[in-house]
């Protein structure tokens, strides 16, 4: 642990988080190789641990040199296949083995491939390949973006399967079954012409025997990944990393001691769109020599079975799976069930995060059964290719706040929390989180004005709202639109009513959202789940309570309308594996407010 200094009360300035890292850290992470590809990196690291598989996949281990042998096939194929040098090939699907060794095929050549957005509409579909030739889909979604990749613009069409990785039998019952369970779907892709099926595709290999690696090029994109976030409108946004921002997540890392050791294994559930994906649970394990274990399947039992079963070290996944999963395991151990969990040495909640009660819990759980270090919170944007903060067994984050903290900056990044009129604010201070990284992407794939909102002098603006307190940690709040706005344009914080319903030991969860109605008051819905279960009359009692509370902590414009009760957990998207907000804005019916003592039916239509 380095040397405290003393304070000047600007993060940015004193960067508080180093002192948790070793001597020299700082400096190590930012010792960026120079002309060199995210493949040559990689490639290196690969042979430097030949004797552990790189993926295991349904079974199937794929040896290190064996998957190096992938790459260069797929290389060869795209060459034949008239790929060229800056072209950008997207790809719609989950992640599998061949899709990872293409990815690093295009980077050898100097193309790019991009990772679409799963929930993409079909007008931003059309508008992000305009100026593709050659497209790879998954068979199963090809209804998804079919309208669009069957147009003649597009020369090629790859399609893989899921079955295509899988050892035999698995690979033969799949196929089977998926082909009857999926017929209609499957067949609506055409045989033949421009369409080419994984297999057919790689005997175009065999075709290609001249020059492969391009020569290396700065700043050239190396992959393109969608941000799942609402930075900017809620528009899809690639996210242009390049070969040396993609490096400089590998040795930040690194430098940072992430805790990503030799010979474990790394669960990868989730499609390559997101940057998490490909970068922390692929690329990551694979430069810090462990086996990622790849299942595309995300449904909330595949994950129980997929932390169960994989014995993976490194997991990753969001506030909401993560709940339905310990809810799932609190159940069992009240049943009489056991568990070890001395595997589980880096499991982080991203994304949506969670909250302080439900986070404490969960790691108090893991240390029970022999974890070494419980659960991890952590924050990242796509904007930087994931990582931004962490926690690490020797830097934990205060569990007295009143919000959740997701640990330290990288060792090589600054970052601090700034007002509207971008003036830095001091410690445990609100304001929007601003990041300076050696990762920070290219920017939006073909939206220039769009990029030059949220990457402005170097410093890229996360929309979120956050605070560091004086030992660097840095604890978010939620997005800075997250708001209503009064009439005198004083803004409220949504997050902050729903975090004062949730002071309430009765509430176990809760998000407000607004109703603007067609009187001069904003109405608000608070969608809740109840800690214990309650009779009628208990939550009379609680609802008056919490009317009686918020009638003074709001502003004599907002009200609570009314709220909507869900069972367990709030519902979450199960694509994003986020809360989610749009369906409950599309909620009309469910809600209540009491009234005399008694509830009363309320509908938003």
């Amino acid at each position: 642990m380095a040397e405290e200094k003393k304070l000047t009360g600007y993060p940015s300035v004193d960067k508080p988080w180093l002192k948790y890292y070793k001597p020299g850290a700082e400096e190590a992470a930012l010792n960026i190789p120079e002309g060199k590809t995210v493949w040559d990196v990689i490639e290196e690291k690969l042979l430097q641990h030949k004797d552990i598989p790189a993926i295991e996949y349904f079974g199937r281990m794929i040896s290190r040199p064996e998957f190096i042998d992938m790459v260069y096939t797929w290389a060869r194929a795209f060459k034949a296949l008239g790929i060229k040098e800056n072209e950008i090939v997207p790809y719609y699907g989950p992640f599998f083995p061949d899709v990872g060794a293409m990815a690093f095929a295009l980077n050898i050549i100097g193309a790019c491939p991009y990772f679409l957005k799963l929930a993409i509409s079909t007008e931003a579909l059309a508008e992000e390949t305009a100026d593709a030739r050659i497209a790879i889909v998954y068979d199963d979604m090809w209804v998804n973006v079919s309208s669009e990749l069957s147009k003649d613009r597009f020369q090629k069409v790859i399609i893989v399967t899921a079955a295509d990785a899988m050892p035999p039998p698995k690979k033969q019952i799949f196929s089977l079954i998926g082909s009857l369970k999926h017929r209609g779907k499957i067949n609506q892709i055409p045989r033949g012409g421009k369409y080419i099926r994984l297999t057919q595709a790689k005997h175009y290999s065999k075709i290609y025997r001249g020059e492969l690696r391009t020569p290396f090029v700065p700043n050239r994109p190396a992959f393109i990944t969608s941000s799942s976030g609402t930075t900017v409108d809620g528009v899809v946004k690639g996210c242009v990393a390049t070969n040396e921002s993609t490096i400089a997540q590998f040795v930040m890392g690194t430098a940072s001691g992430v805790q990503f050791f030799s010979g474990e294994r790394c669960l990868n559930h989730f499609p390559p769109t997101a940057s998490t994906a490909l970068n922390i649970l692929f690329l990551l394990p694979l430069y810090s020599g462990m086996t990622v274990v790849m299942d595309p399947r995300v449904s909330e039992d595949d994950f129980y079975r997929q932390v169960l079963t994989s014995h993976a070290s490194v997991i990753v996944n969001t506030g909401s799976a993560w709940e339905a999963f310990f809810n799932r395991i609190d159940n069992e151990i009240k049943q009489g069930k056991t568990f070890d969990f001395s595997y589980a040495k880096c499991w982080v909640v991203g994304g949506e995060g969670t909250d302080i009660s439900k986070y404490t819990k969960w790691k108090q759980l893991l240390l029970a059964y022999n974890s070494p270090v419980g659960i991890a919170c952590a924050y990242g944007l796509s904007e930087l290719f994931s990582a931004v903060c962490t926690e690490l067994p020797s830097a934990r984050f205060d569990e007295q706040k009143t919000t959740i903290g997701v640990g330290i900056p990288y060792a090589g990044i600054v970052l601090s929390v700034f007002d509207q009129n971008g003036i830095e604010k001091s410690y445990n201070q609100r304001g929007e989180l601003w990041i300076k990284s050696p990762s920070a992407m290219k920017g939006y794939y073909k939206k220039p004005e769009l990029t030059a909102q949220i990457k402005i002098d170097g410093w890229i603006h996360s929309g979120d709202l956050a605070e560091i307190d004086e030992n660097g940690f840095v604890y978010i709040w939620g997005r800075t639109k997250d708001t209503i706005s009064l009439s005198d344009e004083t803004e409220v914080y949504l997050f902050d009513i729903a975090n004062k319903i949730k002071e309430n030991e009765y509430i176990d969860d809760a998000i407000v959202l607004p109703v603007i109605g067609e009187s001069d008051r904003k109405r608000l819905v608070a969608h809740i789940v109840w800690a214990n279960s309650f009779s009628e009359e208990e939550k009379v009692k609680c609802v008056e309570d919490l009317n009686e509370t918020l009638s003074r902590y709001l502003p004599s414009e907002l009200s609570l309308y009314a709220y909507a009760e869900h069972a367990v957990m709030l519902p979450y998207s199960p694509t994003t594996l986020k809360k989610d907000k749009n369906k409950l804005y599309r909620q009309t019916s469910g809600y209540y407010q009491v009234k005399n003592h008694q509830f009363i039916d309320i509908s938003l239509q």
